[in-house]
């Protein structure tokens, strides 16, 4: 019994230790020409690179593979259901897709409602995420005071799945 409290004891201790050195990882966001500058400065850190529309579309290749975080306005967004969602940045005539590849079956109805403040209010919405070669794969839009994280996952009920309607639907006559 004893023997088994210290093995349980050590098991807690490395594991915490490793979530201590894991975790601790601090988040820095600059600008690509401070980072290149003294690259060593980052080192075991999370950088994310503020940018803008212009600088992101005339130095892609810098920016490929690298976390951005830029602000512009939204001139098309999708409202139905496909299974990959995406905006499109514009902002003097340049373009940049920001999407969201394979997460749902359906549009996140927070997203939706964001999307429709920021076009009623001709606002910029904040976008960040990792630069690819189509777009900007997202990880989070950002808009005033209201964040959305689109890699959480929703909560779901236990006793329904996305492909069959709850079963008060069934009740009131729905039909696939």
């Amino acid at each position: 019994m004893q023997r088994n409290t210290v093995i349980v004891f050590r098991v807690l201790l490395v594991s915490i230790g490793v979530s201590l050195l894991t975790g601790c990882i601090e988040i820095v966001k600059t600008d690509l020409d401070t980072y290149l500058q003294d690259q060593k400065a980052f080192r075991r850190k999370h950088v994310i690179f503020t940018t803008t529309l212009e600088d992101l579309l005339t130095r892609h290749e810098l920016y490929q593979g690298k976390e951005v975080e830029l602000s512009a306005p939204v001139s098309y967004f999708g409202k139905e259901d496909f299974p990959t969602w995406y905006l499109t940045l514009e902002r003097d005539g340049k373009q940049l897709r920001a999407y969201e590849d394979s997460y749902r079956n359906y549009v996140d109805i927070y997203t939706l409602n964001l999307m429709i403040w920021v076009k009623s209010e001709g606002g910029e919405v904040t976008v960040r995420g990792k630069l690819k070669e189509k777009g900007i794969e997202l990880n989070q839009l950002a808009y005033k005071e209201y964040y959305i994280d689109t890699d959480a996952l929703p909560l779901r009920d236990s006793r329904t799945s996305d492909d069959r309607p709850p079963y008060f639907k069934y009740r009131q006559g729905y039909r696939y």
